[in-house]
């Protein structure tokens, strides 16, 4: 880490001049405060899109440090993180419109990520560092006909840093925080001869506490903590104005000590470790952009104590896309996406026998009908190895009414269904079954936005998914009830979600900005569908600079009621609604090369449950310095 300082702020800063790629000459590329890509792949104003989409933009993450990745994702309307007030580096759920974690797919740079070897596809992230992150788009509803498989119930694409400066920048961020927690983080970006370039590493310890909730207080449970790392090489080069290549190359890896359930300690370590790298060449043309996206990852899972167990996956994805513009108002986007997965779980299973693929051609198109009104609508033929073929859609008008010079009203509705295929392990394992079907969900939304002089925004969105052909562990029981095994089935039915979600924000004036959102989801008949899922979720900020330099920022979060089927007493249990409170507060000076910045959470030191049997973070606090230099 010190070797990498003395890099990052050592080498001389001097001017570089590089070509720039020419940026796509289409009415989709306007100016504006905020623009979103994620819904249709096309850049968009995010009152011109017709999708419901929050965007996390570097500001937000910055003021927000101290936190982890998972934290700030809670935040965001309609979603709901489990297991994030536990101990550092416990593992988290993330739920979206009532959908579990197989329902919302993570993209890195807009690339699908995914565990070959988990038992439900899903990305821990626990892996990547809040440091390494530029932005956040949470795109809601299905839309596995630009993504593929687990675009269900939403996608979150995390966009990393790339090489900002023209010259040269070193940064290095240093923070402490409760429970012994170190972050340090260091950087460099810049241009030299051309090629940009930005290297990165991080190291976050915390000793952390009991994981388990100790009730009996017969011995004291030990300290459950993280130690993680992450480093990230990302290089690009502008061969011409019209083509240019990048290409990535990252490390992540964590430990972490885990207890050995509800209310019982043990001391258990978990070793996660992900290799990615990733090439990207680029072509623009007159009338539009030819990209090809490849991403090779590799990753293991190591457990050591009670069930010692360990899994390897990997997984490649070649994504090769066209957008062009037909007319002045007709675009196309159009590609083909190969993704190849396999897993080994020793001693069972090894990469030979575990290997499955899928081909899938898709087609999209923005029409721009008026200036007012656009539609999106796309098709893909999924090609599996394992299941066959299956078509998904999406239809998304979107009208934009323009009720005054400084006021849009944005009116959309959308239909699309989507898919989730089952994962190595259902498929391969000594559980698996090789005749499992893809689940299937068909989305409706319909919604509306008001957006006034980039002062004011408000969005209401009503939505409800059905899905279908769930897959689901069945367990099979001898005549006296004991049991004595089971397979992974699609289980018979249709499970069924609805909701609505609202949110504003409102520039006060340029030094107080207040925000809100509000979910509700549907009270379903039976709660099993709900497990662990709130109904009412109700989040609050209010940002202000008092004085010059200074940013201070307030949230508050209300969780609603959970239900929870306990093993211990074998019956439904209900865990209390709790409310938190958070600030956040830095201060810049030498022109901005220097922040401080600190964060007290759960001021009121709230003592609730988030996850039945586990501990949650009373009050804590971090604080820490950044440092750029040019």
């Amino acid at each position: 880490m010190c070797c990498l300082c003395i890099f990052l702020f050592s080498y001389p800063s001097i001017s570089q001049s590089g070509q720039m790629g020419s940026s796509d000459s289409t009415w989709l590329d306007q100016t504006i405060e905020e623009i979103v890509v994620t819904g249709t792949r096309y850049k968009l104003p995010v009152e011109n899109s017709g999708k419901t989409i929050f965007k996390l933009t570097k500001k937000d993450i910055e003021r927000n440090a101290g936190k982890t990745l998972a934290d700030l994702i809670n935040e965001v309307p309609g979603v709901h993180i489990d297991g994030n007030y536990g101990s550092p580096g416990t593992n988290v759920s993330y739920f979206v419109r009532g959908g579990r974690n197989k329902s919302t797919l993570i993209l890195i740079d807009g690339i699908p990520m995914n565990d070959p070897s988990a038992i439900t596809p899903f990305f821990d992230l626990r892996l990547l560092s809040l440091n390494q992150v530029e932005s956040i788009e949470i795109l809601k509803g299905g839309l596995s006909t630009l993504y593929g498989t687990g675009a269900a119930a939403a996608v979150i694409n995390i966009t990393l840093k790339d090489a900002e400066a023209q010259n040269h920048r070193g940064v290095v961020d240093l923070n402490y925080g409760s429970y012994n927690t170190f972050n340090a983080h260091v950087s460099r970006d810049g241009n030299f001869n051309g090629i940009r370039y930005l290297v990165s590493a991080s190291n976050l310890f915390s000793q952390g506490f009991s994981s388990a909730l100790d009730t009996n207080q017969v011995q004291e449970f030990d300290k459950d903590g993280i130690n993680k790392r992450n480093s990230i090489l990302k290089l690009g080069y502008d061969f011409t104005e019209k083509f240019s290549l990048n290409g990535l190359v990252s490390f992540d890896a964590f430990e972490v000590d885990f207890d050995n359930g509800a209310f019982s300690d043990a001391e258990n370590m978990q070793f996660g470790e992900l290799l990615k790298v990733g090439l990207k060449p680029r072509y623009v043309y007159k009338r539009g952009v030819l990209e090809l996206k490849t991403m090779y990852s590799f990753n293991t899972n190591r457990f050591e104590g009670v069930f010692p167990i360990a899994y390897k996956g990997r997984n490649l994805q070649l994504d090769l896309n066209n957008k062009h513009q037909l007319t002045n108002r007709l675009t196309s986007f159009a590609g083909v996406e190969l993704q190849q997965l396999n897993y080994e779980e020793e001693p069972l299973q090894t990469f030979d026998n575990t290997k499955f693929s899928s081909i899938a051609p898709y087609g999209s198109f923005l029409y721009q009908v008026t200036d007012a009104f656009n539609i999106h609508a796309g098709l893909r033929l999924n090609n599996h190895s394992t299941y066959g073929s299956n078509w998904v859609y999406n239809l998304n008008p979107n009208y934009t009414i323009s009720a005054t010079k400084a006021t849009k009203i944005k009116l959309y509705s959308s239909v699309s269904s989507s898919y989730i295929t089952p994962t190595g392990f259902q498929l391969f394992s000594f559980l698996g079954n090789q005749e499992l079907e893809p689940e299937e969900s068909l989305n409706y939304e319909i919604g509306t936005g008001i957006f006034w002089d980039q002062r004011f925004s408000w969005n209401l969105a009503f939505f409800t998914r059905e899905e279908n052909n769930t897959i689901g562990f069945v367990s099979e029981f001898d005549d006296e009830g004991n049991f004595i095994g089971g397979t992974y089935q699609n289980v018979v039915g249709t499970r069924n979600v609805s909701g609505v979600e609202t949110d504003f924000k409102y520039d006060i004036s340029k030094k107080y900005t207040f925000a809100g959102n509000y979910t509700l989801l549907n009270d379903p008949e039976l709660a099993s569908e709900f497990y662990r899922i709130p109904k009412h979720k109700i989040g609050f900020t209010f940002d202000m600079q008092p004085v010059e330099q200074t940013t201070i920022s307030i949230k508050y979060t209300q969780v609603g009621a959970r239900d929870i089927f306990d093993f211990g007493s074998f019956s439904e249990l209900t865990l209390d609604s709790y409310s938190l409170f958070d600030v956040f507060a830095n201060y810049s000076l030498m022109n901005d090369t220097l922040e401080i910045y600190g964060a007290l959470n759960n001021i009121l030191d709230k003592d609730f449950v988030g996850v039945h049997g586990f501990t949650t973070r009373g009050r804590n606090f971090s604080f820490g310095l950044r440092f750029s230099r040019f």
